[in-house]
């Protein structure tokens, strides 16, 4: 007997819900179909989450991150800096390998630029759990606002976040520099 292949629509869905474990903190587990399916009659046969759904999970999400240790909060963000700014690395290096195309077609040239920048430091960072100071100034406010975090927790978590995004992204500033990577050597 053939065995059935996951559709489009189950992986998809597994894709989602390891993404929101991803950014939650939490090991991120793949569920099996049938968690899936589980899932899916708690919600009353719907793939995604309501709204209000999305919010208390948010809301968890930001307590999580309140709750964290300074430095597990600046090690992570750093890693979150790295990935941002590989992304934009990435932009710099595929758009400016291509000024033929920004001069015939300066819409697909800019549409090349988005593509290849900001979308892979943002899947990178989504999918290795690592702290964003954007994701982080919506959900640990959030949190706040519900009176699941305390002033302290967001403070805490709002400074080490930025502060290990700013570090993570100078040191891959520092090495790509050093290493001569930038396209036609970075200067204006």
């Amino acid at each position: 007997e053939p065995r059935s292949t996951p559709s489009l629509m189950s992986s998809l869905r597994a894709l989602l819900i390891a993404a929101a474990a991803a950014t939650s903190g939490a090991r991120t587990v793949v569920p099996q179909p049938a968690a899936l399916t589980r899932l899916q009659r708690l919600r009353g046969g719907n793939v995604l989450a309501t709204p209000p759904d999305g919010f208390d999970g948010a809301v968890a999400a930001g307590s999580k991150k309140a709750a964290m240790p300074a430095d597990k909060v600046f090690r992570l963000g750093v890693f979150s800096g790295v990935h941002i700014g590989f992304g934009a690395l990435l932009m710099l290096t595929v758009g400016g390998a291509c000024p033929g195309l920004a001069e015939s077609n300066p819409g697909l040239h800019k549409l090349v630029l988005g593509a290849f920048g900001l979308p892979f430091g943002l899947m990178m960072t989504l999918l290795s759990g690592a702290e964003l100071f954007t994701g982080n100034t919506a959900l640990v406010t959030m949190a706040l606002i519900e009176g699941k975090a305390t002033t302290a927790g967001l403070v805490k978590s709002w400074v080490s976040s930025y502060a290990g995004n700013l570090a993570g992204s100078l040191l891959l500033a520092g090495l790509v520099s050093a290493a001569g990577g930038l396209p036609g050597g970075g200067g204006a």
